[in-house]
């Protein structure tokens, strides 16, 4: 069951990383000669700051001094492989090689709809049948693995920038992307709109930048 967690976000002592971003802006724009950081970072006004924030979208690289670390549980190796071609991203993944695989798999709906849930489940029932004895057997489990279908969960650990996150959502949540990558967007999307209210406009803005 896809589960995603915001483990972290940049900014250090600075507890609203939206103002990194503004920060990232005046140093730009040469304000530091007036104001020090120290006013943009606490004393800069809320209004602004959310101001900024959005035509900031018209310079995303200052948008990279924030980052944020997803822990992501429950999606399938499937899945993992679309996300991880997004590659101005760190990432770490559950390993197959080093460990046993837990029998937890992802039933796309399109399946059961059709009515092929049973036998689906039953290949991939047989399939860790194979793998388990082969790993009982002495098997190495990064060699047992190649049984093993591309349904199976996997947890990752990922860290990408604002600005990278913004050019994900605009792929990953367009109706043409695959129904888990949608979801697991979405959740990241949540996760970050806790800390950054504005998100969701920004990806709006920032899409109709890049088109």
């Amino acid at each position: 069951m896809l589960k995603v967690t915001l483990i972290s976000w940049s900014g250090g002592k600075v507890k609203d990383p939206r103002r990194l971003v503004v920060l990232a802006v005046k140093t730009s724009a040469g304000n530091l000669r007036r104001r020090n950081a120290t006013y943009y970072l606490s004393e800069y006004s809320e209004e602004n700051v959310g101001k900024w924030l959005k035509e900031a979208v018209k310079f995303p690289s200052v948008l990279e001094h924030v980052t944020f670390t997803f822990l992501i549980r429950g999606i399938s190796r499937v899945t993992s492989h679309q996300l991880i071609r997004h590659r101005i991203a760190s990432y770490t993944q559950e390993s197959q090689r080093y460990s046993v695989v837990s029998k937890e798999y992802v039933v796309p709906e399109s399946i059961k709809l059709k009515g092929y849930e049973d036998r689906y489940r039953a290949l991939i029932e047989d399939a860790f049948k194979l793998y388990e004895e082969m790993v009982k057997s002495g098997i190495p489990p990064e060699d047992a693995r190649y049984v093993l279908p591309q349904a199976v969960t996997t947890t990752i650990l990922m860290t990408v920038n604002l600005r990278e996150l913004l050019h994900i959502a605009c792929l990953r949540l367009s109706s043409k992307a695959q129904w888990e990558i949608r979801g697991l967007v979405n959740a990241m999307i949540s996760e970050v709109s806790k800390i950054i209210p504005e998100v969701k406009d920004l990806i709006n803005l920032f899409c109709r930048e890049v088109s």
